[in-house]
């Protein structure tokens, strides 16, 4: 059997047409480098190098064999690096879900600087509610979920808490709130809102429904959506206002303004979290949380803001 160290000594004695100089550059003495060719030629069965007292040249078959030996030893690096790639996270798959609104602000960013960092990476995406996520991740189907906490029973799992997300209030063209540049939550106690299922989205749903409580009322839900599309929609048709994250501020519907919603002089927020299985080994996790970081702090660094989108 040959291997890689004797590929590397035919290719350097093939290269320098000398024992002597190939020797030098290999680290060793000439009669050992002269044995090893001697075997190589043996397994082969056939001779690679014409020599004499002096000089030395490539049978036919040498030629040959120099070529493979090339791309034999190429071949070899590739395969070393890409075992050193995947090992820090620069190669494979990333199965990564995420709360749908969050693909109209924070996550098309996130994703850029991840490619250009990561090129070999093939990334997996899909859309779903916090809980249908950590269902799946649970389950193993995907490898890190950008979800809205609480998370409960998380003994299983790595939470790394990323940014928060401002809220806004979506209300028909035609509402007189449409005329206003902010509200305070209190002022919205008599009116019917548009919201996403508690069932969906607990962490979402209980941080209105919580500054709902504190601002003194109990939010009268008339319609419910799974998605925040659906609940733009159903407020252009005047079914009632809907509090909804800043991202779908991005999202052009017909007959619907937004507006900003404060509660005790400040805007109304809720946080995002990117959630991996504890015991997982895929590097790419940890990659793509380090890069998530980074991008969100350089867009706090441009405007300002908090965070990302959610919900």
């Amino acid at each position: 059997m040959t291997d890689l160290r004797q590929f590397q000594q035919f290719i350097a004695v093939a290269e320098l047409l000398s024992f002597r100089r190939a020797a030098e550059v290999l680290h060793m003495s000439q009669p050992p480098l002269t044995v090893a060719i001697q075997k190589l030629e043996e397994t082969i069965g056939t001779r690679l190098l014409d020599r004499n007292r002096h000089t030395v040249r490539l049978t036919p078959a040498g030629e040959v064999f120099l070529v493979e030996a090339r791309r034999a030893i190429a071949q070899a690096e590739i395969a070393i690096e890409s075992a050193r790639r995947a090992a820090s996270g620069m190669f494979g798959t990333l199965r990564l879900s995420f709360v749908p609104s969050a693909a109209l602000d924070l996550l098309p960013e996130v994703l850029r600087t991840f490619q250009r960092e990561y090129p070999a990476v093939k990334l997996i995406l899909s859309g779903e509610t916090s809980g249908r996520q950590l269902e799946l991740l649970r389950r193993g189907d995907t490898d890190l979920a950008l979800v809205v906490p609480p998370v409960y029973e998380a003994r299983d799992l790595s939470l790394d808490i990323l940014c928060e997300e401002e809220l806004v209030l979506a209300v028909p063209a035609e509402h007189p709130l449409a005329r206003r540049k902010r509200v305070r939550l209190e002022e919205l106690r008599a009116e019917a809102f548009v919201a996403f299922p508690f069932a969906e989205g607990p962490g979402y749903s209980g941080v209105i429904l919580a500054a709902c409580q504190r601002a003194g009322f109990f939010p009268r839900v008339v319609q419910e959506a799974a998605q925040m599309q659906s609940i733009v929609t159903l407020v252009a048709g005047h079914l009632g206002v809907a509090i909804v994250p800043r991202a779908m501020t991005r999202v052009q519907a017909r007959g619907v303004v937004y507006v900003e919603v404060a509660q005790a002089r400040t805007t109304l927020r809720y946080p995002l979290v990117l959630a991996s299985l504890a015991a997982t080994d895929n590097a790419l996790v940890g990659a793509f949380v380090a890069v998530a970081r980074r991008t969100l702090a350089g867009l706090r660094g441009k405007d300002g803001r908090s965070g990302g989108a959610a919900a």
